[in-house]
């Protein structure tokens, strides 16, 4: 399917002003989480209550919502799964934490915490909908495992970018490792800065869609390096910023229609996912964009700028002609 056409466009012409727009999402990103002081972490990051409930029939998640939310628990993070079974996720607020320092409870020898765990299974035994509550349990995320669950998915990040360094340098040159390694910390950094924009919270399904966003953007950016490197062979006349950009040009198609097709997936969960997925479908839809973005606008270019700042922007050494030995008289 031909969309777009021969493109020539000199995108090389115009890094600078894409390092701008990243820059300025990036900056805005940070003075958004400063105004919050710091990332609205969920119920995975921070401390709260979990309630498995199990019911004698299929519950409809929408009844147990309202009956949640009618707890003043609206923030509540609910989820089915098999068995009848219903996992319940509400977050500690401020006023449980302060109640907690103070020792003051509802019950006596009870914890804010247990109360709120106590509510909602008093709701729950009321019936929801005409479904009796069959056999439940709570569990208390305190704040070492919410501290645990962060180091743990910091660490798994940090480690899939490493291991797509050492990949990428390996399978091309370590110059080309170092741009598509600043490439997906870009993706990163400016969907998280979109995360804390449009208000998200930060929990395990959004740290498994950055993880997923980490192999998309770099295999994109794996297509773009290959085709330069068989430009280099092919054309060797032609100078670096002028293969980087026919080897953009060349798989453009394919790369819009890719990113086209992802797009039209995710944002169909996005659009009807439910409150529970659109966290994770928000994170794929901005990382596909960003992504798609970086592979073209950051990665290339900081190969070249690389090459240019170490004065190798000409063919490396093995792919020059060797220079004609002078003839004897």
């Amino acid at each position: 399917m031909d969309i777009l056409g021969d493109t020539r466009i000199d995108w090389i012409r115009y890094r600078w002003w894409f390092a701008a727009v990243s820059l300025a999402i990036v900056v805005a990103g940070v003075f958004d989480v400063v105004r919050q002081g710091g990332f609205r972490y969920g119920i995975d990051f921070s401390e709260g209550t979990l309630v498995t409930a199990k019911f004698v029939e299929e519950p409809e998640v929408e009844a147990i919502r309202e009956a949640v939310t009618a707890l003043g628990y609206g923030g509540a993070v609910i989820q089915s799964s098999d068995d009848n079974q219903v996992m319940i996720r509400v977050e500690k607020e401020e006023s449980e934490a302060s109640d907690a320092e103070a020792g003051t409870g509802a019950e006596a020898g009870a914890s804010p915490i247990d109360e709120t765990a106590n509510r909602i299974l008093e709701a729950l035994r009321a019936g929801v909908a005409g479904n009796e509550l069959e056999a439940a349990s709570t569990e208390i995320v305190g704040p070492v495992v919410g501290e645990q669950l962060r180091r743990q998915g910091r660490n798994a990040t940090l480690l899939a970018l490493f291991a797509m360094l050492v990949y990428i340098g390996f399978r091309f040159e370590p110059v080309y490792g170092v741009g598509a390694t600043v490439a997906v910390i870009h993706d990163v950094v400016v969907t998280i800065a979109l995360v804390s924009l449009f208000d998200y919270e930060i929990s395990l399904n959004v740290i498994a869609a950055f993880m997923t966003l980490v192999g998309y953007s770099v295999n994109d950016t794996i297509v773009i390096f290959d085709r330069v490197r068989e430009n280099r062979h092919i054309h060797r006349r032609l100078k670096l910023a002028e293969i980087v950009n026919l080897a953009i040009n060349q798989t453009l198609r394919r790369t819009v229609l890719t990113s086209g097709l992802t797009l039209v997936a995710v944002g169909a969960l996005l659009a009807w996912g439910g409150p529970v997925l659109k966290p994770f479908a928000f994170v794929l839809v901005a990382g596909v964009i960003v992504g798609t973005y970086s592979s073209v606008a950051i990665a290339s270019p900081i190969v070249l700028w690389w090459r240019e700042v170490r004065g190798k922007a000409a063919p490396p050494a093995e792919l020059q002609r060797p220079a004609e030995k002078p003839l004897r008289v």
